[in-house]
């Protein structure tokens, strides 16, 4: 049960206590979950804690949300671990032989959500929203989160659509971003996604979660991006011990 004694926060503790009732079994793949109202009251808390609680298993791949229907259990996916050069998009769309450019849609501050503030060490975020596209075709939209506290000045910056974030990090704030923990799935778009990649409401795009850290191993930003389905391709260099 919620234990109101400890410093841990409530919805972290109440997305833990689901998540122990997915994994034994007691809320079987394809369930649906209690309503926000139930959980509410079965768990005596705010239906703000609630909702934090549900973001943060569909963040963790556990559930995924339907309009009008609820919260329902996720098949498990198997983990397939790669590893990829942290290089700008840019570069490598240079070396494919596609000319990038970038459309930013929101540069503003913004209160980070829950899922958020945790990866990236801030309860304020600077928040970016650009669409990416190849030869003109929008290839996919991406969404990054940045610690306000660490770079408050990138909130002016007005050169997204020409530089590089990371060789600005680089460049004028002195930020190298050195490793990534990246999360590729497929997943349904929401309306807004669909809206800007030209896709149905509820379509499957290539979906990210990637965070980032520095050289000290500190969070530089937390982002998510959807790959337009006709415009992308996954390859993958393989190799085998000898």
């Amino acid at each position: 049960m919620i234990d109101r004694t400890t410093p841990i926060p409530l919805y972290f503790q109440l997305a833990g206590l689901l998540k122990e009732q997915i994994r034994a079994g007691q809320l079987a793949v394809g369930a649906k979950l209690p309503s926000e109202h139930e959980l509410c009251a079965e768990y005596d808390v705010s239906r703000s804690v609630v909702r934090q609680a549900l973001l943060s298993l569909a963040q963790d791949g556990l559930i995924e949300t339907e309009r009008g229907r609820g919260a329902f259990v996720r098949d498990r996916k198997v983990p397939i671990t790669l590893i990829q050069k942290l290089d700008p998009l840019q570069e490598g769309m240079a070396k494919a032989g596609f000319k990038l450019t970038t459309k930013v849609l929101q540069q503003r501050l913004i209160d980070a959500p829950a899922h958020v503030a945790e990866q990236i060490g801030d309860n304020k975020a600077i928040f970016l929203e650009r669409l990416r596209l190849a030869d003109g075709e929008v290839l996919l939209l991406v969404q990054n989160y940045l610690p306000y506290s660490r770079v408050p000045d990138l909130l002016h910056y007005r050169e997204l659509e020409t530089t590089s974030l990371y060789n600005y990090l680089r460049s004028e704030l002195g930020i190298t971003v050195s490793t990534g923990k990246r999360l590729i799935e497929i997943g349904k778009v929401d309306s807004h996604v669909a809206s800007l990649l030209g896709l149905e409401a509820g379509a499957q795009a290539l979906f990210n979660r990637e965070t980032t850290f520095d050289e000290g191993g500190v969070a530089v930003e937390y982002y998510e991006s959807w790959h337009h389905p006709d415009r992308t391709r996954l390859t993958i260099d393989l190799y085998r011990s000898l």
